[in-house]
Parts: structure tokens; sequence; C-alpha cells
């Protein structure tokens, strides 16, 4: 049924304004007039692309997750910037006990006869800082570390890097060090990386391990001699050695 006329009664299409029969206005009341046959709104048209229902809750989900992976990556950045538990103070130098050490181990992993001696914590410490020379970097992915410091404990020696950020922001990047037999001579291997007191993952301790690379360097004559002892025990007190000699 169209739009009938009030003046003829003439049923008009609902399209028209005058009436087809008399010419009279037509009066549509307050209800807008319906559209022509076969005519969809482009707003009633996109709706019916949407997905229904599920829409809702997919826009949550993706909302929910864009929060945790940001908050996850501010999470990490404070804590990588955050300094680590039981950090030593800086020490100076002492090139006296550097020398004496440096010396012990070279006659201890030369000696024909059993061998063996204790370094105290302190001590490791600050023969780590008497003994490493950083070299300039040769690259712009690496850093020019301050201090370096060292931590022996829970069979592991915690070494640390620290370096300073624009604005005079210290970051201190770590890594723990194992004693691990290779044959009848043991090797200091990396069992953990980590920045400020974010723990990194193997596959992304990449980074920590490429500025630990000049520190191995620094150090390749005394590991070499540490390299050669036949058992090392380390604990948060102290470090010993044991050789047991280049002959029966």
């Amino acid at each position: 049924m169209g739009l009938l006329c009030k003046e003829c009664g003439y049923d008009n299409d609902p399209t028209r304004v005058y009436c087809h029969s008399c010419g009279k206005r037509l009066e549509r009341g307050t209800e807008a007039a319906p559209p022509p046959t076969g005519f969809t709104h482009p707003t009633e048209a996109l709706k019916a692309q949407r997905p229904r229902g599920p829409r809702v809750w997919t826009g949550y989900f993706s909302a929910l997750v864009k929060i945790l992976v940001l908050g996850g990556l501010c999470a990490g950045v404070v804590l990588a910037l955050m300094e680590p538990d039981d950090v030593p103070p800086a020490v100076p130098k002492d090139e006296q006990l550097a020398a004496r050490l440096s010396s012990l181990l070279v006659d201890a992993s030369s000696a024909a006869s059993t061998r063996g001696f204790g370094v105290g914590a302190g001590e490791v410490n600050q023969w780590l800082v008497s003994t490493v020379q950083f070299q300039p970097p040769d690259s712009p992915w690496k850093l020019r570390p301050d201090r370096v410091y060292a931590v022996p404990g829970g069979g592991v020696i915690r070494v640390g890097l620290v370096a300073e950020l624009p604005w005079s922001w210290p970051l201190y990047m770590e890594a723990d060090y194992a004693p691990m037999r290779s044959g009848n001579r043991y090797t200091l291997e990396p069992k953990r990386f980590s920045i400020g007191r974010l723990e990194l993952p193997p596959y992304l301790g990449w980074p920590v391990e490429r500025q630990f690379a000049g520190l191995g360097d620094a150090l390749a004559g005394p590991l070499e001699e540490l390299a050669k002892a036949s058992n090392i025990n380390v604990t948060p007190e102290s470090v010993t050695l044991r050789w047991s000699g280049t002959s029966p």
C-alpha cells in the first residue's frame, strides 16, 4: 500500500510529494517516508557487512592484549634501569694484590706438585678491578664501562659491568660464570645474563654477552692459568683453587 491522498483517496507511490491524481500536497504526518522499493541505506549496508556478536569481545580482547604488552615493556624498562641487589661498593685498584694473585696463578698452574690457595670475596673483586683494562669500543653497539665488579657465591661468580647513560644514569649488566670441567681442567662458562634487575632469556642475552666480550680479552692471560685448575670451589666467602700438578 502506498501513500493515500486525503483529498481524493488516490494511492500514490510512497516517494511522491504531490498527489498524482489531484495534485494536492501529500501529508505524511510525523512518520518518515519509507525508502523506495529495492533501496538500502548505506549505513544499513555497512552494518550488514560487519560481523555480529563476537566483534565486541574481539575488540575488548585486542585492547587487553595491547595493554598487557605495553605494560610488560614498561615494566621491563623499569627493571633494566634499577640497580641489582648486592652490588659491592667501588674499590680502588691494588696493583700489588693483582700482581701477587697473578703470580700465584702462574706458579700453581705450572708446578709439578699439588698446589692450591683460596682468595677472599673482597680480594676477587679487587683483583678483577686491578687487572681489567677497558679498551675503547670497536662498535657503536658496545659501551665503554666505567667499572667492573665480581661477587662469588652459590657455585658461580657474578661479574658486573657499570656503564653511564645520558643524564649520569648508571646501567648495570651482569653475567654469572660457572666453573665447568673440560677434561682435566676447568673453564668459566656464562650461565645467565641480565640488565639491571631484568633477567634475560638465553636467546636474548647476546647484547650483554657482546659487552662482556671485551672483558674476556682483558682477562685472557689469568683465565688461561685459571682454566688449568683441577678443582674450583666457589662460595660467598671465597674462591678456592687447586692444581694437581704437571707430573705424578
